[in-house]
């Protein structure tokens, strides 16, 4: 189909797709820098405030798998134009919010549409480019992605500056209704006509056991380990996950095929992913708390201290194709792990005054691990996925990456709110109780960051063995 389709068109269709990334990208790292504005607005604790982001991302990552696989079956055009209509509805609703549980409810809105775009935008690039092109356009939309961590933080600090923190939505409500508009032009009628079946009660599995698990980890401290409700919790969590598997392993239409799993590429490369948000998301949302509450930087200076780690990302990113043809991109995502891992080290000697090189230097090692590991396990992940699967595959890729995100965010709260108000009984002072557990929380992120460094060597070698055996 795309044999007669001139480069110049292909790049427009890249441009459409990719900016769905680059929204949904935007709009997280914006609002990880307004959620101590908004903490202090509606007069809420960061662990209150976080579930700002983190009901998001649970929304988002419990419907990637419908939309990816509706990716496969019906118009990509109609589908991709409506995830846009979507997210700016719910960002419309954001800056109408007057409590944490309006703005919940609108930031749920944000997530359907965003799940559909980041379900399916990797799936449209890699259906219209393939081999070494593939990757670099795979590249070129983690890059735009970067370019939207380091351009959303920066605007939304200016705005949230000069302005207040729901002008920070405004962005997203333009780009989405431009994004609709060029998505119905540009993008492509792809259907594989098929009978639709989804396992809607798997869903709902899913969205239970990822939500319990949620809760235990984030109130277990609060309630007790032992308490009744974290038991009741755990024990759901539990009963609904073994429901969940043995359902989508005996059903012919599943949430997440498990299939796919049979290739250790696969399995290494999205658990590798997952455990790589683990890390990079403790310090994502902690960084805008640790500027303005202990160091009182301002909303723009949290935004142009995070530019370090967006402007090494899109570089790395945007050089990933080429390294790609010299190094496989398993050897890529170790790289970036350790990089991270270099990055996180140095953040464990901040202190409670701003030193500009200390922090320069360590955004700047984990952007640039980020930007190396981040298009090369997608490009892996997608090159083991059978062409009719794609789109169930890059839905099961953002999910990983979104769990990832929602249980980074989770942990490291929970760490960093145990350890600060351990030390607060101590005696300790505020200022040194949030270092004490925001250090507590860095050290969380570099394990992570060592087990996923591990998953990608393993993925390495997964890869040679699965490659030999093709051949």
């Amino acid at each position: 189909m795309f044999s007669n389709e001139t480069s110049k068109l292909k790049w427009t269709i890249f441009t459409v797709s990719a900016i769905g990334g680059f929204l949904a990208m935007m709009d997280s790292n914006t609002v990880n820098v307004a959620l101590f504005e908004i903490a202090k607005s509606f007069k809420i604790t960061i662990a209150s405030a976080q579930w700002a982001v983190t009901s998001y991302i649970l929304i988002l990552s419990t419907f990637l798998a419908l939309f990816g696989k509706l990716n496969d079956l019906i118009s990509r055009r109609n589908l991709y134009a409506l995830g846009y209509l979507i997210f700016a509805l719910g960002a419309f609703f954001n800056t109408l919010s007057f409590n944490l549980i309006t703005l919940i409810l609108a930031r749920i809105i944000q997530a359907l549409g965003a799940s559909i775009l980041l379900s399916n935008n990797y799936a449209i690039i890699s259906s219209i480019f393939k081999g070494n092109k593939r990757a670099k356009a795979l590249g070129f939309s983690t890059a735009l992605m970067a370019l939207a961590g380091m351009s959303g933080p920066v605007f939304g600090g200016f705005l949230m500056h000069y302005i207040s923190w729901r002008a920070i939505f405004i962005p997203s409500i333009i780009i989405g209704l431009i994004g609709a508009y060029y998505s119905l032009k540009y993008i492509p009628e792809i259907i594989h006509k098929q009978e639709f079946k989804f396992d809607y009660a798997g869903l709902i599995y899913q969205l239970i056991a990822t939500l319990c698990a949620l809760l235990v980890i984030a109130k277990g401290h609060f309630w007790g380990w032992g308490s009744e409700r974290i038991i009741i919790l755990s024990a759901i969590f539990v009963i609904f996950s073994i429901i969940f598997y043995f359902r989508e392993k005996s059903i012919d239409y599943p949430v997440i095929n498990f299939e796919l799993f049979k290739s250790k590429v696969f399995l290494y490369g999205n658990f590798a992913l997952l455990i790589a948000y683990f890390a990079l998301f403790t310090n994502a949302l902690l960084f805008p708390f640790y500027t303005q509450d202990v160091l009182g930087e301002s909303s723009l200076m949290t935004a142009v201290l995070i530019l370090p780690f967006s402007v090494m990302f899109m570089i790395t990113a945007l050089l990933n194709g080429k390294m790609t043809k010299k190094l496989h991109s398993s050897i890529l995502m170790t790289t970036g792990t350790i990089l991270i891992i270099l990055g996180y080290i140095l953040f464990t000697t901040t202190g409670d005054t701003l030193t500009y090189w200390n922090i320069i230097i360590a955004q700047g090692l984990i952007g640039a691990g980020s930007g190396c590991y981040q298009p090369s396990v997608n490009a892996l992940i997608v090159s083991v996925a059978p062409i009719g699967k794609m789109g169930i595959a890059s839905g099961i890729l953002a999910m990983f990456r979104n769990v990832g995100m929602l249980l980074g965010i989770t942990i490291s709260v929970s760490i960093f709110d145990y350890v600060k108000n351990m030390n607060l009984q101590k005696g300790l002072s505020e200022t040194q109780s949030f270092i004490a557990g925001y250090h507590c929380a860095i050290y969380w992120a570099i394990f992570f960051g060592i087990i996923c460094a591990i998953l990608s060597y393993m993925s390495h070698c997964a890869y040679k063995h699965e490659k030999n055996l093709k051949y």
